[in-house]
């Protein structure tokens, strides 16, 4: 990581020994992050033990529930087949720390710094995949933290917990409206051109609804084909009315309850289940709803304009995500089989490669295709409005020219050879552990992304010897989507 003359601890990899946690403490990194997490209560702890440490009850539910959802997930995969270990040890501790939560606050820092680094074993040795469905979980920890130390120095402080992570989840849907109107050259475009059947149908051929008939998807693709503005002006004006969640309690629970059914909406139309966001979305209803101190607190007439300005200026102190792209009517992306010793095929979900589903959930694999390829990601989307008219207005006669045009070569051979040596090394180890799997797997959290495919699914009923990537190419005109191409990229033999 840092070259060959670095000192050792530097270069520690804490993946490979039987406890994450207790390797990590023998990187100075690590170290080094969780006293900046505690540098308050350290060098000023006479202020600290000074002064009573406690929740509220409101602290105490978003505390806890953020934490118990990133718990549920983390500790709940199956095994990791790559480092060939079930680290037993580290998913007893993650969960210990998270009831603690539910007594102690301070246990807020070090179960961040765990459970950041026992979470990046799954972009190990990979790229992996960014926080992104599980970063508004870690900032309300985050955020927890700095409110607890800045109470501890400023007891006139007047804002909520509540009202501050309130301020957070309405930043990152105001942001996500504005990546659409950002990313429209005028403005307007997403609402007008964008056309959500596009992102069903392709998602359908990733595996969506795949059980489903043909009337069926031919019917919701018609339904959104017909009704795509309505629904989009409600997406918009659902986000971009976030810069707002905090002017009276109507509009709290408006706002929320709309966002909430917005995922829900998303996750019939596009397979993308933001069950976390659902999850603090609910929370917060009930707490607004029920809970006549934490209205009392929020303080609606008072705070309303600086709350509006938190939001605005999110791009300084949170960079909240930006969600918006537009759905094209092309596609492309990967399915996978494999075979074992007596040459029987069986298919591969993704989320059968848990816990680094999501990175094959993803597509990015762009990097294994040794021919040029449209720039769009493996739903079918793209931020580049001219790329993304010129497919609008392309037919599939003429899809070649346009690879010609717009198609660039992503392959990298470097990436390639170390996808062969995960693969290579996550099934080998999987071929000694076949069968069910740990009894965790039976309480595992919901995927963020669900898909099937067709025949027999691949769960562990044999050895594997060979794993195929298997490419795809579509197009939908008129309703339909039709396969374009379909072909074998890699065949990757297991070793023994």
């Amino acid at each position: 990581m840092f070259g060959e003359n670095t000192p050792g601890l530097l270069n520690h990899v804490p993946y490979h020994s039987f406890s994450i946690f207790i390797s990590s403490l023998l990187n100075p990194f690590f170290l080094l992050g969780l006293l900046i997490l505690y540098f308050p209560l350290v060098f000023w702890r006479r202020s600290f033990l000074s002064k009573p440490f406690f929740y509220l009850n409101s602290e105490r539910i978003l505390v806890f529930s953020a934490a118990f959802l990133l718990t549920w997930e983390l500790v709940t995969y199956n095994y990791n087949y790559y480092l060939d270990s079930t680290f037993y040890f580290d998913r007893i501790l993650l969960i210990i720390l998270t009831f603690a939560l539910l007594r102690f606050p301070l246990v807020a820092p070090l179960y961040i710094a765990f459970a950041f680094v026992y979470r990046s074993q799954f972009n190990y040795p990979v790229a992996g995949f960014e926080l992104y469905d599980k970063r508004l979980l870690f900032d309300i920890l985050i955020l927890f933290v700095a409110f607890r130390y800045i109470k501890a120095f400023v007891s006139d402080f007047k804002f909520s917990f509540v009202w501050l992570v309130m301020c957070m989840v309405g930043a990152n849907y105001f942001y996500s409206g504005l990546a659409k109107v950002f990313i429209s050259p005028h403005g307007y475009e997403w609402l007008t051109q964008n056309n959500l059947a596009d992102l069903f149908l392709n998602v359908h051929l990733r595996g969506w609804m795949a059980d489903s008939s043909q009337d069926t998807i031919s019917s919701i693709g018609n339904f959104l084909n017909d009704w795509h503005i309505p629904l989009q002006i409600l997406v918009l004006l659902t986000e971009l009315s976030a810069l707002f969640i905090l002017k009276s309690k109507k509009w709290s629970l408006v706002i929320l309850t709309a966002s909430f059914f917005m995922h829900l909406g998303i996750f019939c139309c596009g397979s993308m289940l933001f069950w976390k966001w659902m999850a603090i979305d609910a929370i917060l209803i009930y707490l607004i709803a029920k809970n006549k101190l934490v209205v009392e607190e929020m303080k609606y007439k008072t705070f309303f304009g600086t709350s509006v300005l938190i939001i605005v200026f999110a791009f300084v102190w949170l960079r909240p995500l930006m969600i918006g792209w537009f759905d094209t009517p092309a596609n492309q992306y990967f399915t996978y089989e494999v075979e074992d010793k007596n040459g029987k095929v069986y298919q591969l979900t993704k989320n059968e490669m848990n816990p680094y589903h999501q990175w094959f959930q993803y597509d990015r694999f762009l990097f294994l295709v040794n021919s040029p390829c449209i720039p769009v990601s493996g739903f079918g989307y793209t931020n580049n409005y001219k790329l993304f008219k010129e497919l609008k207005r392309d037919s599939i006669v003429s899809q070649g020219d346009l690879r010609k045009e717009f198609g660039i070569k992503f392959y990298d051979s470097l990436k390639t050879k170390q996808y062969y040596g995960f693969i290579e090394t996550y099934f080998k180890n999987r071929n000694k552990l076949l069968g069910p799997g740990t009894f965790l797997a039976n309480l595992r959290a919901p995927y963020h992304l669900f898909g099937s495919s067709d025949g027999e699914l691949f769960q562990n009923q044999a050895p594997v010897t060979k794993f195929r990537v298997i490419y795809h190419l579509s197009f939908s005109s008129m309703g339909k989507s039709v396969q374009l191409e379909k072909g074998t990229l890699h065949e990757i033999a297991i070793p023994e």
